[in-house]
């Protein structure tokens, strides 16, 4: 069986596409052009099936990633998928947990690892969103945090009860208490009626639409994308950095 891709120009109103395999929660990867995009999924896909076998996560089904097929182009922000309208499973929402765990063991170690001069360094991003506020890893840190608790479980419902982490706070603090409380709704969710939930919401830059199964895949993918970037930038610091 082939692997499904939607290719999504336009996020964030930013540069280049996102390639995102919807059938094996939370691929994504982006490139500056659909040739480009189309050359790499092969090889990002194999490194997702290590990523999922590496954590004692095996990938469902009998999916070849040597395999492509375009099945959606779409353009625009934070928009849904034909498959973000279909419910979600409990077994959608247990298996986002366990990925969670996977996602912030690999953050974990790249972070005990770094030297602390790194987590306040200002790099010098090739691309980066003029509005973004997460240019070093201590900031980086502060928004996985707030993503999860104030974003992404919000557009579904969830209430937070955390102050937002401060970027300049202790990120071995706050990064557990967000996500504990990301958790417990998450093991809440599993077991409600909805698992649906559409709803358009406005955070005060334009309406969204959200649902459970599209939340549910940007947690895993969001975590997943910082923490590359966070290594990137950890790499980068020592190579500027002698010694360090």
């Amino acid at each position: 069986m082939s692997l499904r891709i939607w290719l999504h120009e336009g996020h964030d109103g930013g540069p280049g596409l996102v390639a995102l395999g919807l059938d094996w929660l939370g691929f994504a990867t982006w490139a500056e052009s659909e040739p480009e995009l189309i050359a790499k999924l092969p090889d990002k896909a194999r490194q997702y099936q290590a990523w999922r076998r590496h954590h004692g996560v095996g990938v469902e089904g009998d999916t070849d990633a040597e395999r492509i097929e375009v099945v959606g182009r779409f353009t625009g922000d934070e928009i849904l998928f034909p498959p973000d309208l279909e419910p979600a499973r409990p077994e959608d929402v247990a298996l986002t947990i366990r990925l969670l765990d996977c996602s912030r063991a690999d953050l974990n170690a790249v972070l005990e690892d770094a030297p602390e001069g790194a987590f306040d360094w200002n790099p010098d991003y090739k691309n980066f969103a003029p509005w973004a506020d997460w240019r070093s890893v201590r900031a980086n840190l502060a928004h996985i945090a707030n993503s999860e608790t104030a974003y992404y479980a919000t557009n579904i419902g969830f209430e937070p009860t955390l102050p937002a982490a401060d970027p300049h706070g202790d990120w071995r603090s706050f990064l557990p208490q967000h996500r504990s409380e990301t958790l417990a709704f998450l093991n809440e969710l599993r077991l409600s009626a909805d698992l649906t939930r559409l709803r358009t919401i406005d955070h005060g830059f334009g309406p969204e639409d959200w649902s459970v199964r599209k939340t549910l895949r940007r947690l895993v993918s969001h975590e997943i994308v910082h923490t590359k970037s966070i290594s990137r930038v950890i790499r980068d610091y020592r190579a500027t950095h002698p010694g360090s």
